[in-house]
């Protein structure tokens, strides 16, 4: 059974494994000093699972996993939401 995936999900909804594979290890590459905090990096998801450029977990006005963008502290959303 082919498994459909949702557009409107993060990468972590996709499945625990997925999302520590793909997500989870690049955002322990960053030095702790570059990450946003738990609270800030969730805010942020909370606004981009808002937005109608979130597919799959990728932002469509940039390209990049919205996980990761969001976790990095000097990062922004490329509409100026976060």
């Amino acid at each position: 059974m082919e498994q459909k995936i949702c557009k409107r999900c993060l990468i972590r909804e996709l499945g625990e494994e997925n999302y520590h594979k793909m997500i989870g290890q690049y955002i322990e590459i960053f030095d702790k000093s570059e990450r946003a905090s738990d609270e800030l990096t969730e805010n942020r998801l909370s606004i981009c699972r808002e937005c109608d450029k979130l597919n799959a977990g990728t932002c469509l006005a940039c390209g990049c996993y919205v996980e990761i963008r969001a976790a990095i502290r000097k990062t922004r959303c490329p509409y100026k939401k976060w």
